[in-house]
């Protein structure tokens, strides 16, 4: 589960205006589930796609053929239910699909990662679920691996972070509004889990609000470097665990309690 994809995207175009990633996988005592991945973009950003100056953003939408294709890839049964343009009244637009899961056990989820032009497709194991009962058990077997590409790169050196911390007011807006969640949650609510972070019957596997994040620089600097180190989500969940602006669920399994 790459948790630094958008960030390395909005640096790598230098964009000024805001995008949110959400996706939520909800369950069904039944034993059905629904996907639901939205992407919401600032006017800026939805300018620059539509006049074709953003080539490399064309990955951060599906279109209706893209998200069919993704469906083949979630598993078995699984389809798309709906797929959708949304405005919100501050003026962010993007795209929501819903995949309706006919078979929990046999969904493979791996998070949506807006493509890159260039860049292999994610080789990430996908996140499992086993539902008995009320009783539901995640299991995420990339939570204890490091994420990037797996090559050990040099620590960043005094000078190197020094250097991101004083770029850090002429970067800070181009990381505003900038937020990636991943959630899971029960058609019902949740009862109990023991998943880190647990709020109002929605466990976080991901939360990642780059305003906040850039208040402070040393935690900035700090993330930004363990990114690049390849961290892996566990690591991540407990160095960065107090931080305000991001959450990580670092266990490989989460078991719950549905209402």
């Amino acid at each position: 589960m790459k948790i630094y994809s958008l960030l390395l995207m909005a640096v790598a175009s230098l964009l000024t205006s805001c995008i949110e990633i959400k996706s939520i996988v909800t369950v069904n005592k039944d034993g059905t589930a629904t996907i639901e991945e939205s992407v919401l973009m600032g006017a800026q950003l939805a300018a620059m796609m539509q006049g074709g100056q953003g080539a490399q953003l064309k990955g951060l939408v599906m279109d209706k053929a893209k998200a069919e294709e993704r469906a083949k890839k979630l598993g078995e049964g699984v389809t798309v239910k709906s797929h959708e343009e949304i405005k919100t009244p501050d003026g962010k637009t993007g795209v929501k699909v819903v995949f309706a899961v006919a078979d929990l056990s046999k969904l493979k989820y791996v998070p949506f990662e807006p493509e890159q032009e260039g860049k292999p497709a994610s080789t990430k194991e996908p996140m499992t679920f086993a539902l008995s009962g009320s009783a539901l058990t995640i299991t995420n077997p990339e939570a204890d691996k490091k994420q990037g590409d797996g090559g050990e790169k040099p620590k960043k050196s005094a000078d190197d972070i020094a250097m991101m911390k004083s770029q850090m007011a002429m970067m800070k807006p181009m990381f505003a509004g900038m937020r990636l969640s991943i959630e899971v949650k029960g058609a019902n609510g949740i009862a109990s889990s023991d998943a880190t972070n647990l709020n109002d019957g929605i466990i976080t596997y991901v939360d990642v609000q780059f305003d906040k994040l850039m208040d402070n620089a040393d935690v900035f600097a700090g993330f930004m470097e363990s990114a690049d180190g390849g961290m892996s989500m566990a690591d991540a969940a407990t160095k960065f665990s107090k931080v305000e602006g991001l959450k990580i669920e670092g266990k490989k399994v989460v078991k719950a309690e549905l209402k």
